[in-house]
């Protein structure tokens, strides 16, 4: 399904523009006020900025009362983009 990403709250989650809530499946990246948060914040929301928000989207799952999802633009996964960055879930 097609959804626009309203904004990041850090770098594996954020929040939909219809309100729903959600978290990067396999993405453990830090808090935003935690070392290094700011910046991973800012590398999921630019990977997000290039088609203006808009994002295929696969639900896998909740946590939370959150959607856990596998989320893809034109440019590929952004899981895996971010996995590849170095922001995994290490066993978590």
């Amino acid at each position: 399904m097609k959804k626009k990403v309203k904004r990041w709250t850090d770098g594996d989650s954020g929040v939909f523009k219809d309100g729903t809530r959600f978290r990067l499946a396999r993405v453990r990246a830090p808090e935003h006020h935690q070392f290094g948060g700011k910046n991973a914040t800012k590398v999921a929301a630019g990977m997000t900025s290039r088609s203006g928000g808009n994002v295929q989207v696969k639900r896998v799952g909740s946590s939370y009362g959150r959607s856990v999802v596998e989320m893809r633009n034109q440019d590929g996964s952004i899981n895996n983009r971010m996995r590849s960055r170095g922001y995994r879930n290490k066993g978590r």
